[in-house]
């Protein structure tokens, strides 16, 4: 596959302000020479997330996390490394070139690009006919009495497709082809073959990706046949299911608040917004699914999911009990009151109504098992065992233990029975735990003798201060280091030469990321002054020395003098020498202290 020049590459990563990017979704302060703050990918009451500007890396001593300005484009907007290397590289002046990859692979990319390029320009067209065009007068009636005003058509790109079928083709043709926008979902084929425009007499709402650019988009029809709403069909560039409408703005509100509300509506976003609710996303026209709760755990631990009807509140919660205990996330239903959508709620209420119905949101289970038990009769004891019968497959399909008995007990003062009778029937029904497989270990701080903290600090210093251990690295062999992981990334580190940000993915690569992310912003135990990296790295050579010289004296011990004198003289003889570096290792390293 064709790959991004490694030249332009670095040039991205040298000419981002990692602290500037970190800072739009976190709160930094400075620390000594680094800076400190929340950690953006878990929930945490004390700061543990460590940004170092110098390096240009981040770590998070919490959760692990850590990586280069590229890195974390990817964790919080769910890139690609070629894709954050292409949202980073705009606002860092830097052009990309590309290298490699065979004809398919050059095809491919630039197919994309022409998809993208043909979603821009129709938003940016259908956006001016909303503003000033003679046919979008009856559009620009339609956004005034749905309350938006003229700053948010102008933040969220609202347009509109005029009625008539050529308005895109006969603009759009000229600079791509019939056929690229038939497959960016702008044109479709009529009856006979001929091409006409996708989105005619419709208000539209450019979807966009995490990186802002436009995929796709949702119409609400104005005038004459057919669906009420209608989304851009399935493209390359276009998959509804891993799309969060408006998430590219709200992320940053999402991330500052732990919580997202999805809405079902893009007018219902837009209405929450101007109120001052700013983590609101909505759907592309399909259910809750898998991707979307992957897209909003990366920013959210609370989502919300606000419907205007029980029974559009209950469709949704269905799904997504089938899949929210696989992500961090504690799921909520809001079905708001009087059958009004939030646009409606904001516009006759306002936005503090929507707010305070929020604080009322039902847990996901919670809110099945209310509905599960609905409409039996609990005043007779059948009655009673049926809305047991029919709460408890939602109590047994829950994972955690914990939770399980608790919502056994909600369920037993749902039904009016006593707890210890539906702790039978979840023992009965219950499936058979299986054993989960251990979380790979981390070696504690805690743990670590007192070689491999020296070690560490070998690596800190090399990670974060090349130059003053330059002196000292021709006495240093990667043998030094007890553990292939310290050897291993020494050797990267050396290779690095000063700048770890160039060899982190190589590091990624090989399951080091995380600890030469790590090395690079933790403070060190001592002062980085060149007589501290004398002291550091003349201790880790006569560690090493001390192993060397513990290994000839067990040769020793296994000669005869007698019969066998010259292997025997040859290996004291080593062993003199080595006892002799010792001693001046011990002095250089008393010397720096």
């Amino acid at each position: 596959m064709a790959r991004i020049n490694p030249d332009d590459v670095e040039a991205v990563r040298e000419r981002t302000d990692v602290v500037a990017l970190i800072g739009q979704h976190v709160s930094l302060k400075k620390s000594g020479q680094s800076f400190s703050g929340l950690c953006p990918f878990h929930t945490e009451k004390t700061a543990s997330f460590n940004v170092n500007p110098d390096k240009g890396l981040y770590y998070c001593y919490g959760c692990g996390k850590g990586g280069d300005a590229i890195h974390f484009v990817m964790e919080v907007e769910g890139l690609t490394f070629p894709e954050a290397v292409e949202r980073l590289a705009g606002p860092a002046g830097v052009t990309l070139r590309y290298e490699g990859g065979g004809r398919d692979d050059r095809r491919t990319a630039s197919r994309r690009d022409a998809l993208l390029k043909a979603n821009a320009t129709a938003s940016e067209l259908y956006h001016r006919m909303l503003l000033s065009g003679r046919e979008g007068e009856e559009a620009r009636r339609y956004v005034e009495s749905r309350g938006i005003t003229k700053e948010s058509i102008e933040a969220f790109g609202i347009g509109y497709a005029p009625g008539y079928s050529d308005f895109l083709l006969r603009r759009m043709t000229k600079e791509l082809s019939p056929e690229i926008l038939e497959e960016a979902g702008l044109t479709l084929k009529d009856s006979k073959g001929g091409m006409r425009d996708r989105f005619r007499a419709r208000v539209t709402f450019p979807i966009d990706d995490l990186s802002g650019r436009t995929l796709g988009f949702g119409a609400r029809l104005l005038e004459g046949d057919g669906p009420k709403y209608m989304n851009t069909n399935e493209t390359s560039i276009y998959r509804k299911s891993e799309l969060l409408y408006n998430l590219h703005r709200a992320r940053q509100a999402i991330t500052s608040s732990e919580r997202a509300f999805v809405v079902e509506g893009y007018t219902d976003v837009i209405a929450l917004a101007q109120g001052g609710v700013l983590e609101a996303v909505a759907t592309c026209g399909t259910a809750v699914g898998e991707g979307h709760f992957t897209l909003l755990s990366r920013f959210a631990r609370r989502v919300v999911l606000s419907f205007d009807s029980d029974e559009a509140g209950a469709r949704a919660a269905e799904r997504a009990y089938a899949l929210f205990e696989r992500f961090p996330l504690e799921v909520l239903v809001l079905v708001l009151p009087e059958g009004l959508d939030p646009a409606d709620l904001v516009l006759k209420h306002g936005p503090e109504e929507f707010v305070a119905q929020a604080e009322k949101a039902v847990p996901l289970v919670e809110f099945m098992l209310r509905r599960a038990i609905r409409g039996h009769d609990r005043d007779t004891p059948e009655g009673r065992a049926r809305a047991v019968q029919a709460g408890l497959p939602i109590v047994t399909g829950l994972d955690d233990p914990v939770r399980r008995d608790q919502y056994a007990g909600m369920l037993a003062d749902l039904a009016g029975v006593s707890s210890s009778s539906v702790l039978l029937e979840l023992q009965r029904h219950a499936p058979r735990e299986e054993g989960a497989r251990a979380p790979e270990p981390r070696e504690p701080a805690a743990g670590r003798s007192a070689t491999r903290d020296l070690e560490r600090e070998a690596l800190k210093l090399l990670a974060q201060h090349a130059p003053l251990c330059a002196p000292h690295l021709g006495a240093i062999a990667d043998e030094a280091f007890e553990t292939n992981r310290h050897r291993r990334v020494f050797a990267l580190l050396v290779e690095a030469a000063g700048n770890p940000a160039s060899i982190l993915e190589r590091a990624k690569g090989e399951g080091l990321g995380e600890l030469v992310s790590q090395l690079a912003v933790e403070p060190l135990t001592g002062t980085a002054t060149s007589e501290y990296a004398e002291s550091v790295f003349a201790r880790l050579e006569e560690l090493l020395l001390s192993r060397r010289i513990a290994t000839v004296r067990k040769a020793l011990e296994r000669l005869n003098p007698t019969t066998q004198p010259d292997d025997y003289d040859a290996l004291f003889e080593q062993l003199i020498g080595l006892e002799s570096e010792r001693r001046r290792a011990r002095g250089r390293a008393g010397e720096g202290t």
